[in-house]
């Protein structure tokens, strides 16, 4: 008879990270102490994701240069803003390049964003400030590990007009739980949160996102094509946000998240019986797909049987 080894695996990893173990505890509504070793909400995935899964891919698509080589591989078909430069030294950016405008960004990590309409005033300061954005450690404080393998670099996109439409939908292999529409958000920011029904149908949510202010807006028509690529995107994982830009006609493609808002779903990733915990199934991620060896192997096992397990008793209950 083998022992059990899941509590220990999970008083180990709460030692080893006392400060996200404390920050999963203080997002928690009902402040309980997270189980990442064997995890029953979204939030505790999110944490067992950063200890155990490290799906080299993650690290591909989480680099907003090389995701566009796995879009292409894997035959995804969203066009996405041009790259018009990349490199080490923001310095190495020719002028005539800044005077017709972009996107300049790091690759490596969110809030490095500069949109320039035009040629930067004070070049010097444009420099210096790509700088920092180069050197920012992305998701050191949250273990987000998938950015730590990035080479990083700065990066200028094509500008693109008359974006006023940002998809972002949570995938869970091919099914999207949920998807939230932000319109404007360099001018009156709103957003809208839609979820399908049991029959498919997707219907406006009485809740407000994390950006603020409702929008109530009609379904937008073109969100139909944004959901079949995001899709399309997520069956390649267990789970992934996929984010998607409009201008109400066309679509491009914006990049993919691994930790939403650094590994925590605000509101809903406390309940076990949420539809986004319920969809999401570790068992289809890359750790629990692939040999282990050693105690990894033995973990594996044991948590399998834990979730099969519980997943049986689910089906049981429902139908009592």
């Amino acid at each position: 008879m083998s022992i059990n080894i899941i509590p220990l695996i999970r008083w180990l990893i709460l030692l080893r990270h006392p400060r996200l173990s404390y920050w999963y505890w203080k997002v928690d509504v009902d402040k309980k102490l997270p189980n990442p070793a064997n995890p029953r909400t979204v939030n505790e995935k999110f944490f067992w994701r950063k200890v155990f899964d490290r799906y080299p891919e993650l690290t591909k698509v989480s680099d907003r240069l090389r995701v566009r080589d796995w879009l292409k591989e894997n035959q995804i078909d969203i066009d996405a803003p041009k790259i018009i430069w990349s490199g080490d030294d923001p310095a190495n950016i020719p002028d005539a390049i800044l005077e017709n405008g972009g996107v300049a960004k790091a690759n490596h990590g969110s809030g490095t964003n500069m949109i320039l309409e035009e040629a930067p005033e004070n070049r010097a300061a444009f420099d210096r400030r790509m700088r920092r954005y180069r050197r920012k450690p992305q998701g050191r404080k949250r273990l987000e590990w998938a950015y730590f393998g990035i080479s990083r670099k700065i990066m200028v996109e094509e500008l693109i007009p008359n974006i006023n439409i940002e998809f972002k939908s949570y995938t869970y292999g091919e099914k999207v739980a949920m998807l939230v529409i932000i319109y404007d958000r360099f001018e009156d920011i709103c957003a809208d949160i839609w979820e399908p029904n049991e029959n498919g149908e997707w219907g406006l949510v009485d809740r407000t996102a994390a950006v603020g202010r409702r929008a109530k807006r009609p379904f937008p028509d073109i969100a139909a094509e944004a959901l079949k690529i995001s899709s399309q995107i997520g069956g390649h994982f267990d789970q992934m946000r996929v984010d998607i830009l409009s201008d109400g006609n066309k679509l491009w493609f914006s990049e993919l998240t691994i930790y939403n808002m650094a590994g925590y779903l605000p509101g809903l990733g406390n309940d076990p019986d949420n539809s986004h915990n319920t969809s999401w199934d570790i068992l289809q991620s890359w750790f629990m797909r692939t040999p282990q060896k050693g105690w990894k192997r033995i973990y594996a096992n044991q948590l399998r049987d834990f979730v099969l397990a519980n997943r049986e008793a689910s089906i049981i209950e429902e139908d009592a």
